[in-house]
Order: structure tokens, then sequence, then C-alpha cells
């Protein structure tokens, strides 16, 4: 299906520009419906008006991506998955990252210590927060009363989205009895369970993982399902590890993926799942040491992040002392999921780090956010108080900026003129990065200032200002030039 343009969106909304969106007019309201800041419910006339029914429903039917998105839980931390239009990041963006979710045995001891840790889990890179997306309870016990206790206990420590796994229909409806309230995916309906769960489910409004390793097999259980009434549908055609499996498994993901994105195929049109904590019940576990294990199942959840999967379930990273497996999937995350339309940039301006002085070190550097963040870390590393005069290079790194002219003497000197840098200090030297070497010359004419050229990489700056800082003799140097 062809992406509508906001003159599409534009034509099917009643044109008052009443404002009631929170838009000025109803041409910005259809170019944020179509960029996903805003949805059709936010048009108080279209839901509101039954003279509007009819565009209404049509509005929605055009602005649905082929994969649709389904929420998980609810309040602050619920989480939308899939709802994907490309396949391939660079043809458009993807709009919602891959949802990782930690399994926990419903009769682990520790299953409400494990559930807090995950739940508080912060961990900050480049000025984003990363976080645990849900808890994935597995009934390892086979014991109805045990799985209900734990899905309690678990929801009365941890706000996070749960998803309920287990193979017995029973036991399974009978612990989503006590918490349909959070609204946790039901995993797994077969073509065995299919209409005990899905029934449960469209009664209670519950989205449901469907599994089968038979694609047709699956297609047949989502349209059932669908037929049925059920609200949001998540396909697993299962995680198998072993030679040859890896692939197996890749080639099912991207089979739906392309059957829902490419071919409309609406039985495809659901959000995907994969399971690499599967690892750990498909293999010998004593033939190797315990992190080339959970190396295993990190690479199989790598390979899923980097498909655009859209939830997976990981074993490792559950323990504090295993937080590394987690810092690698939510750091490659992080890549895969920014937006390749827009450079992440941060404000212009002159940054404080530490309690700087008017005698300590000025440092410049670009306003693209992943430049801007590690000189920052590295000027604090380094034990140093300094001033950072960060220019507005478009958003782009220091090398392509210089080579396109963003990154300039000239927008160099605006800067210090218009955040009066120099005001904050007793000299006029401007530390530049060793990428921007070529414009200390005509710098040092347009700002009035000594230039001197730091290190290539921030990681150097502690040695830099070590071994080279001398202001007392730069500042000679730049009043003898003046006479």
């Amino acid at each position: 299906m062809a992406r509508p343009s906001p003159l599409e969106i534009y034509a099917l909304l009643d044109k008052s520009n009443c404002k009631d969106c929170g838009r000025d007019t109803c041409m910005a309201f259809a170019t944020d419906l179509l960029e996903r800041n805003v949805i059709v419910q936010d048009c108080t006339h279209l839901m509101q008006d039954p003279k509007q029914a009819k565009k209404r429903d049509k509005l929605i039917k055009i602005v649905t991506p082929p994969q649709k998105p389904i929420t998980i839980g609810i309040g602050e931390r619920k989480c939308i998955v899939g709802g994907e239009e490309v396949l391939n990041r660079h043809q458009l963006t993807f709009y919602n990252e891959t949802q990782i979710f930690m399994q926990i045995a419903d009769d682990d001891p520790n299953l409400e210590e494990i559930s807090k840790y995950l739940t508080d889990l912060k961990i900050e890179r480049m000025g984003e927060v990363l976080r645990v997306s849900g808890i994935a309870l597995r009934c390892v016990s086979g014991d109805a009363e045990q799985f209900k206790l734990a899905a309690k206990k678990l929801t009365e420590v941890s706000d996070l989205p749960v998803m309920l796994a287990c193979l017995n229909p029973d036991i399974l409806v009978a612990a989503a009895e006590v918490i349909k309230d959070k609204k946790p995916l039901l995993y797994a309906v077969t073509k065995d369970s299919w209409e005990q769960i899905g029934k449960f489910a469209v009664e209670n409004n519950l989205p449901v993982a469907a599994v089968s390793s038979d694609l047709d097999e699956l297609a047949s259980l989502s349209a059932t399902l669908q037929k049925l009434g059920v609200i949001g549908i998540v396909l697993d055609a299962m995680t198998v590890f072993g030679p040859g499996n890896v692939a197996l498994t890749y080639d099912n993901i991207m089979q739906l993926r392309i059957a829902a994105i490419d071919k409309g195929d609406v039985n495809a049109g659901w959000p995907i799942m994969g399971v690499p904590a599967a690892y750990w019940s498909q293999v010998k576990t004593d033939d190797k040491e315990l992190w080339e294990h959970q190396y295993q199942e990190i690479i199989m959840g790598a390979i899923m992040q980097s498909i655009d999967t859209n939830l997976i379930i990981m074993h490792t990273g559950k323990r504090k002392e295993d937080v590394w497996a987690l810092l690698v999937m939510m750091t490659l995350r992080q890549s895969i999921f920014s937006d390749p339309r827009i450079y992440p940039a941060v404000d212009a301006g002159v940054y404080e780090i530490g309690e700087p002085t008017d005698k300590s070190p000025i440092f410049v550097t670009s306003n693209y956010r992943l430049t801007k963040i590690p000189v920052e870390i590295d000027i604090k590393g380094a034990n140093l108080d300094a001033w950072l005069l960060v220019v507005d290079s478009e958003g782009i790194g220091i090398e392509s900026a210089v080579a396109g002219g963003q990154f300039s003497a000239g927008a160099i000197a605006e800067a210090v003129k218009e955040f009066k840098a120099f005001e904050k200090v007793n000299h006029r030297i401007l530390i530049i990065p060793g990428m921007a070497a070529r414009l200390s010359g005509a710098l040092e004419d347009e700002a009035d200032a000594f230039v001197v050229v730091g290190p290539r990489d921030s990681s150097g700056i502690g040695k830099y200002i070590k071994e080279q800082w001398k202001p007392e003799e730069f500042m000679k140097q730049y009043e003898e030039l003046k006479e």
C-alpha cells in the first residue's frame, strides 16, 4: 500500500482549523498524523460527529501501516510493538524500536527482586535513557496457583508490561484473569488452543501471540483470530538454534515482514517476535563456558534487532552481574532505531563542564549530539573544569561539517560573539578539534582569538591539557601577533 500524502489526509478532515487537537491548522494535523505525532482520535470533530464517520473510517484505514501496531501494558511504561512501513530503515525510518522483554520463571525465588531490578534499571548513553521494555513470565512450575501467584507478585512490584507465557491454555487463562487489567500479552495461541485463548482475549480486550513453525499454519491462526475479533496479534515463527537453524529463523522472520510490508498480506500484517532465550532449552549447556553460551543468545538477539524483529525475549541480562548483555542489546537498538531523516542535534551555546573559572580553557565542538556528548564526557573524565562552546553545525559531525562548510571559521566566530564566550574568561584562546585544524588561521582573524588545535579524538583531551595547555604562553603569542 502506497504511503498517503498530507493532502490525501487533509481531504478527509473538516478543514475547520479549530485547533482542538493542539495544531494551528488541519494541514498541520494532517502532517503530524502522517509522522505519527498525533492519532486520528485526537481530531474531536471526526470522532464526535456522526456525519464524519465514513471519512474517519477511511482515514484510519489509510494511515494504518501495513504492519499493524499493538500495545502491551498500561500507563507510562506501556510499549507499542510493530507498526512499521518499510523493510529497511534507510527507506524511511523505523517508528517503534524492538521491545526487549526479559524472561523470569514463575518459580524463581528471586522473582520480586529481579522484577524490581529490571524495572528500575536505567543506562544513560548519548543523552538517552536506555531501559528494558517488559517482563515475560514463564510457567515453569506447571502449577496454575503458582503461576497466578507469580503474576500477581510481578505486577505488584513492577509497572513493566507483562507477557504471560504458558502452553497450557487453562493455566494461561487463569493467570491472565488475575492481571487482565494490566493488559498482558498472552503467549501462546496454537492450533489446539486458539479458541479458548482467543475468546478470553476478545472478552478482555487483550493481545495474543500466535505460534507455529509452519508459516502457512501461522497465517491461518492469524486469520482465525482476526475473524474471532482479537484486537492484537503477535506472530512467532519460533526461534531455533543449531547448524543451519539461525538462517532458518532469519528467513522465517523476513518472509513474514516481506509478506506484510511489501505484499500487503493482512494475515502477516502484525508484529513479529523472536525468542533468543530459547537457546537455553535447545542446546547442551555443559560443553562450554557460561559466557560462550550467553554470547550465542546475544548474537541471535542482535540478528533479530538488525532486521527489525518487533519483540524479543531474552534470558541473559536479568541479573546484575550480566548487565553487559543488556548494554550490548540496548546500545545496538539505540543505533538501529535512530531516525535517519533527522540529524540528532543539541542546542548551540556555552556549556559549563565542572566548575570553570575565568582561567579555564574553552573547547569548541559541533552541535551533533554524538559529538557533543562524548566530548563532554571525556572532559569530565579528565577531571577538568572547562567551557564547551557548541557551534550550530546543523547537527552534523566535525569532519563532515568542516567539509560541507557548516562548521567554519565564520560560524565559530559568530558563536563566540553570540554566546559571549570570551566574557567568561580572562584570555582569548580557543581549542578546536584536530579534525578542524585547517580552520585555525581564518578563525584567528574572524574571532580575534589565539587558536590552538586539540586532539583529533576527544579521548585525548586529558593528555592534551596536561602536556600542551599553556595559557600564559599562548596569550603572550597572541599579544605579539596583535602588535
